[in-house]
């Protein structure tokens, strides 16, 4: 599928994110909504388990602090 932009949201499995996320991909489906998140304490990837699967949506799971893996994103 061809996506008009791509948008990365970081931390995207904690509370707060994942309610951002879970915006993004429901109102923004013309868009490539990626969700990149450590999974340390907060981040909890049953807080997406609605939009799992659906077609404008990914999970990263990575550092941001980890420069090869976020070049490696913004370069897809």
């Amino acid at each position: 599928m061809e996506f008009k932009k791509t948008i990365i949201i970081t931390g995207g499995a904690g509370f707060i994110g994942s309610h951002v996320v879970r915006l993004f991909v429901n109102k923004y489906s013309e868009c490539h909504i990626i969700n990149v998140d450590k999974l340390t304490y907060a981040g909890n990837l049953a807080n997406l388990k609605d939009i799992e699967g659906r077609p404008n949506y990914t999970f990263v799971r990575a550092d941001i602090c980890d420069f090869d893996a976020m070049l490696g994103l913004m370069r897809r």
